[in-house]
């Protein structure tokens, strides 16, 4: 592709690189570290939060990448709307998926606007990785789960069987292919195996009937300590919530982890990156600023209008050059220096299920040390939102009407593209007034909000339980 634009690909425009990675969160209220979720449909659970992505490469990401940033199905910036946010001419779109299925063959390719492996558009050039299956971490992982278990619980390989859970979707036939190779890969090595699923079937209780060792290892094939895997899956397998041992019908059950839960989960998602033709530095490169590597959209007119304006409200933000505090709070004593404790401040302490609610805890303040850190904390606070203010401010920002939003749905909002005016009206009542978005697309404006160019997936799915 460089040689047919004549470019040097360790020298192209502007020299930026990006990295977007993709990610579906499965209806958690709160997924330890790295997700959280507000209840979607859908397939294997990840991410839920874009700085929780950069968590996932540590204090490297400005070192592998220019831009570092997510895309959700439910939350901000949308599966639809993220390469808005980014500068890089360069992307890299990474979906952490255990499989091909649904999200990454349907879902994914139309919000994105992806043609194939390599998208041209608009001067940008927008690569599409493969999902995780198809790297061999995941069976190393898988393997190594099963062989910690039956150490620690001193349980004879004779004696014991392995239940690989996958979520699976029946509306894709592919979603249960990469949990199948795992159990043919075991089974192929002399080990009793079954596949079972959390949509699909077989359906996780009917292990027991698949199964007839004394000892059970269950492995979660999924990326995430969800709400899935510490919830869910637990009490299909006849387990208390949040349990890693239980005696169901008489046999001895190990649950262990999930899959997606080691530090290696790194160097693989720059190896998938790469394999696709990303070029990505590495994680020994150089670790650049915990602050940097933030994606770059309407960032320099976020600073020239703080600059100018000395104040600046944005959101439920109080923005000067100085710090970051929520407006209006005068008790802001808690000083937070790095945008994981401030995710994990604006996020979990309580959990907030969306980042654009109008409930932003207090007393907590950022001090400015550089001009860009002061962006970086409002993307990681409202992610996505610079980007779309900036546009909004010029001019440039493309605003999508619910039937537009919904005739690009390849799945359940689909239908929404019809809603009665009275009705989308009503929900807008209900669910924007508590978000600090200005829902543009509905033909009015309030000022001191953050411009919001479609209906979000929170909204959608409130409009299709009303349609229920």
């Amino acid at each position: 592709a460089s040689r047919d634009a004549g470019l040097d690909p360790f020298a192209m425009p502007r020299d930026r690189r990006t990295g977007v990675y993709v990610g579906h969160t499965g209806g958690s209220t709160r997924i330890g570290d790295y997700v959280y979720s507000t209840g979607i449909d859908g397939s294997t659970a990840w991410l839920g939060e874009v700085e929780a992505a950069r968590d996932v490469l540590g204090t490297a990401a400005e070192s592998v990448a220019d831009e570092v940033t997510a895309a959700f199905w439910k939350e901000k910036p949308s599966f639809a709307r993220v390469l808005e946010t980014v500068t890089a001419r360069a992307v890299t779109i990474v979906p952490l998926f255990t499989s091909r299925g649904f999200f990454t063959q349907s879902v994914i390719p139309a919000e994105m606007g992806l043609t194939g492996e390599l998208t041209l558009r608009e001067g940008r050039e927008v690569r599409y990785a493969a999902p995780l299956n198809e790297h061999p971490y995941l069976a190393a992982v898988v393997r190594a789960r099963i062989e910690s278990a039956c150490r620690n619980y001193a349980l004879p390989a004779a004696q014991t069987a392995v239940a690989i859970i996958g979520h699976s979707t029946r509306r894709n036939p592919e979603s249960r292919l990469a949990t199948e190779a795992q159990v043919a890969r075991l089974c192929a090595a002399g080990i009793e195996a079954r596949a079972v699923y959390l949509e699909d079937s077989p359906a996780i209780p009917e292990i027991y009937q698949l199964t007839a060792a004394p000892n059970l290892v269950a492995v979660p094939f999924f990326l995430a300590a969800g709400s899935h895997t510490t919830i869910d899956l637990p009490r299909a397998l006849g387990l208390d919530p949040g349990a890693e041992e239980g005696w169901v019908a008489g046999r001895r059950v190990i649950y262990t982890a999930p899959v997606g839960v080691d530090d290696d989960l790194r160097e693989v998602i720059i190896a998938l990156a790469n394999d696709a033709g990303a070029a990505l530095r590495g994680l020994n490169a150089p670790v650049g600023d915990d602050w940097g590597g933030f994606p770059a959209a309407g960032r320099e007119e976020l600073l020239a209008a703080v600059r100018a304006a000395g104040v600046l409200k944005f959101g439920d933000l109080r923005l000067s050059p100085e710090e970051v505090r929520v407006w209006g709070d005068d008790e802001a004593g808690e000083e937070i220096n790095h945008p994981a404790a401030l995710r994990q401040r604006v996020r979990e302490a309580p959990f907030r299920s969306l980042a654009t609610d109008t409930n932003l805890p207090r007393r907590w303040r950022v001090r400015i040390a550089r001009p860009e850190w002061l962006h970086a904390v409002v993307e990681t606070i409202y992610p996505g939102a610079v980007a779309h203010w900036a546009a909004a401010r010029t001019g440039r920002l493309t605003v999508n009407s619910l039937a537009l939003t919904a005739r690009r749905q390849v799945g359940m909002f689909r239908p929404l593209e019809t809603l009665p005016e009275e009705a989308q009206a009503r929900i807008v009542h209900e669910v924007c007034a508590g978000c600090v978005g200005d829902p543009l697309w509905t033909g009015e404006s309030r000022a001191d909000r953050v411009a919001c160019p479609e209906p979000c997936n929170h909204w959608l799915s409130a409009a299709l339980e009303l349609q229920v």
